[in-house]
């Protein structure tokens, strides 16, 4: 998985590039890290260039929502492949998160 990201003012962009399974999960830990001093800023997250996301890429996403989100802040999950938008609408992600197609 690429992972590269910008940081404007208030909001940070993520974007992905690839599957977000578990082979993705060191990787993006470390950027969770390195993001860490920016958390409660809004988070878009793109997903365009995702493939595949499994439960543990779910799960990964929501970690990042814990650790970057703060009072104010929201992630925003950018446009998803419809294999991927399939998998946050079976797990309710909507829920958590706002999810622009």
């Amino acid at each position: 998985m690429k992972v590269r990201h910008t940081i404007d003012g208030n909001k940070v962009t993520i974007v992905l590039e690839g599957d977000l399974s578990f082979s993705a999960n060191e990787e993006f830990h470390g950027l969770l890290v390195e993001l860490s001093p920016h958390k409660g800023k809004q988070i878009d997250i793109d997903l365009s260039g995702v493939g595949r996301i499994d439960s543990v890429g779910l799960g990964l996403l929501y970690i990042a929502k814990e650790d970057l989100g703060g009072v104010g802040s929201e992630i925003t999950l950018i446009s998803p492949r419809d294999t991927v938008y399939r998998m946050l609408e079976l797990t309710e992600a909507e829920n958590a998160f706002k999810i622009r197609r």
